[in-house]
């Protein structure tokens, strides 16, 4: 959505210099950021209150799609996993027998996230040439909406989930772990945010990053484990864990279910791995490596478009 260039307030100093920006005033921006935002909060929340509100205006039930949405889909899962192909978790206990319907949605709810502000986002800096070209404008505030608008369905499907679990016995209420969800909700978006910012600014470069991106998300999706379970499979999985550890996701996703399902722990045996498939007291340990790739995505994004934006308003 583009924002209202007249909704702007740009304080003075904002215009981007001809001269390659020095290392010193990259950090400065790196961490100034927050004071950015907070001097334009009016731009912030108008352009994300539009983006939402284009999403489901004239629709019949309006804002009630943003519930009622993933609690469908939450059916859906639950319905053709569980119950008609009998694809479940094995030996878990009768309270959490649609574990892998709820595996998969909490799993696809973070990644949708991710991968809709990837998709979105990629292109918003080339979208918006006309206010890089004539305006002092905060071109880093284009790609933050798109991750903001993201972030907010995410929040609008995990409230929908944790009502169901209150009102329906579906699936066991998350407890206390719950309180981790806003550190993991800033770490996602602080995460997604420095690879939109990094991706826009190469599509300004390279046109074909746009394509590019959305291959990658899907190889990416199904090397995570959203649609299927490591410690469900053969005990031959234990040896590659290493290398699934490397995948941020793989620990975006494990404390996305740590906090939204509590425990779920599979027996092993001859045929399958086993562990604990989600571990509220691993939620910590995944934060923190989460963490790292988050800060280091923001650093090298936000850096990337500091050094590059000089050349914005010539190649869009």
């Amino acid at each position: 959505m583009t924002p209202d260039p007249a909704s702007a307030s740009v304080p003075e100093g904002e215009w981007v210099s001809a001269r390659p920006s020095r290392p010193i005033e990259v950090l400065a921006r790196l961490l100034t950021l927050p004071a950015l935002v907070l001097r334009n909060k009016d731009l912030v929340t108008t352009t994300l209150k539009r983006d939402l509100a284009v999403r489901f205006q004239g629709t019949l039930l309006g804002w009630a799609w943003p519930f009622l949405q993933p609690l469908f889909l939450f059916a859906v899962y639950y319905f053709i996993f569980t119950e008609l192909l009998q694809f479940k978790m094995p030996f878990l206990p009768e309270e959490q027998k649609a574990g892998m319907g709820v595996f998969m949605f909490v799993g696809m709810i973070a990644w949708a996230a991710l991968g809709e502000s990837l998709a979105r986002g990629t292109g918003v800096i080339v979208d918006n040439g006309n206010l890089i070209k004539k305006l002092a404008f905060p071109a880093e505030l284009l790609p933050l909406n798109v991750v903001l608008a993201s972030l907010s369905i995410l929040l609008f499907a995990t409230v929908a989930f944790v009502l169901a679990t209150l009102v329906t016995p579906i699936w066991p209420a998350p407890g206390l772990h719950l309180a981790w969800l806003p550190v993991l909700v800033c770490l996602q978006g602080l995460f997604t945010y420095g690879l939109v910012l990094g991706l826009s600014t190469l599509q300004v470069f390279l046109r074909d990053t746009q394509q590019i991106v959305g291959m990658v998300t899907t190889v990416w999706m199904f090397a995570t484990p959203i649609f299927w379970v490591p410690e469900a499979m053969s005990g031959g999985i234990t040896e590659h864990m290493d290398l699934l550890a490397l995948n941020p996701v793989y620990h975006l996703v494990r404390a996305w279910r740590g906090v939204l399902m509590g425990d779920v722990v599979i027996p092993g045996d001859a045929n399958i791995a086993g562990g604990a498939a989600v571990s509220v007291a691993e939620i910590p340990q995944h934060l923190l490596v989460f963490g790292a790739w988050a800060l280091g995505a923001y650093a090298l994004g936000y850096g990337f478009f500091v050094l590059a934006q000089r050349r914005f308003a010539d190649e869009v």
